[in-house]
């Protein structure tokens, strides 16, 4: 059996120093096998943000196990109009990861960039855009490309398809579901929404207060919720459909 490309087990984790400092995450256990994707669901401030930046090593205040054996894993933000520098073209924002891995040669980076807005789904006109020129959809796209074009195989999705339409929704979880098969990427998938997580993941873990509620196959916590929390969020899911 393949190593988890994440493994977590017992995982407590903290914010603020002194008097101030106040738990988050409270004996939090899970593991993401390779090309899996395991959705962790939960309202906001459940924790689940919280576990996804101790994944990308920007929350250190921690105890228990975290190990993630995948290198330079990255993250989809909930918001491309946010993450993306509005200031620079697409090219240069797909560009900027190649250079911060240390591809020095241009030209590489721009065959890179060109070879990678097929598998995408834009085209090379789009490199000249402004992120302000692109519709919420394509945004999103560069976003993922930014993600990938490493060659990252662990990508943290926060809210990816929350600030969305329906329809576009939908073309996003099936563009990151093509590209999981593709690329055999593995995507721990945040999300407050049980029925975007079903769209995507075969696994998820449930959340709230900070703690994993109830955890196990997606088909199975669908059909046969057995914590009231689920429940709720299960509810809160349909009546949204």
């Amino acid at each position: 059996m393949a190593e988890p490309i994440v493994r977590i087990s017992h995982l407590n984790s903290w914010y603020g120093r002194g008097r101030a400092r106040r738990q988050v995450l409270r004996d939090v256990s899970l593991e993401l096998a390779p090309g899996q994707a395991l959705g962790v669901v939960g309202e906001s401030g459940s924790g689940k943000s919280t576990l996804a930046k101790c994944v990308l090593g920007l929350v250190t205040d921690i105890t228990g196990t975290l190990e993630v054996n995948s290198p330079r894993p990255q993250m989809v933000f909930q918001d491309p109009y946010g993450s993306l520098n509005p200031t620079k073209t697409v090219g240069w924002i797909l560009e900027e990861p190649l250079r911060a891995a240390g591809v020095r040669d241009r030209a590489a980076r721009r065959q890179r960039v060109r070879d990678f807005l097929p598998l995408v789904g834009l085209e090379e006109e789009h490199l000249a855009r402004r992120p302000a020129q692109l519709s919420g959809g394509q945004r999103q796209r560069v976003a993922i490309a930014a993600a990938l074009i490493q060659g990252s195989k662990l990508i943290v999705l926060d809210e990816p398809v929350s600030a969305l339409d329906v329809t576009l929704q939908a073309q996003i979880l099936q563009l990151l579901a093509d590209l999981k098969q593709r690329l055999g990427l593995s995507y721990l998938f945040i999300s407050h929404d049980l029925a975007v997580v079903y769209q995507l993941c075969s696994h998820v873990a449930v959340m709230t207060g900070g703690e994993i509620v109830e955890a196990g196959d997606v088909d199975e916590i669908y059909d046969h919720p057995r914590h009231e929390y689920t429940k709720k969020l299960l509810a809160a899911s349909l009546a949204l459909d």
